[in-house]
């Protein structure tokens, strides 16, 4: 009798536990949806030769499309610009809330000819990295 008395108050915690990971998780991913709205209403957005064309939500991850046209005149290499991208994301204020909050990016580049060339998870995890 105590061992199922005891076996049934595991099971109740252990449901418990799940239900409140798994509002948890739902949050988050309102959070990324709120976070991905707000950056599409602001697309695109041109800066020399790279435009950010697309940004949404898959889960708790806000995923972002750029081009990037290396060829144009003055532009840096594309290890310069995800470095310079990650290290944004990974110190600005508002990412690194977003960050400690659960939140993860992900940074999908193409070239001029629509070619994926980058695809960069940034988590607070790879931040400290």
């Amino acid at each position: 009798m105590r061992k199922n008395i005891l076996l049934a108050a595991l099971i109740a915690a252990t449901a418990v536990g799940c239900a409140s990971n798994s509002d948890e998780q739902k949050q988050l991913e309102l959070l990324a949806n709120n976070r991905a709205s707000i950056l599409a209403a602001e697309l695109p957005i041109e800066a020399g030769p790279l435009s950010i064309m697309r940004a949404n939500a898959k889960g708790s991850t806000i995923e972002i499309m750029m081009v990037y046209n290396e060829e144009q005149k003055g532009a840096k290499s594309l290890n310069q610009v995800l470095s310079a991208s990650k290290h944004y994301y990974c110190t600005n204020e508002d990412t690194k809330q977003n960050l400690a909050a659960g939140l993860s990016y992900r940074i999908k580049m193409r070239n001029s000819r629509g070619q994926l060339t980058a695809d960069e998870f940034i988590s607070e995890a790879s931040c400290s990295k």
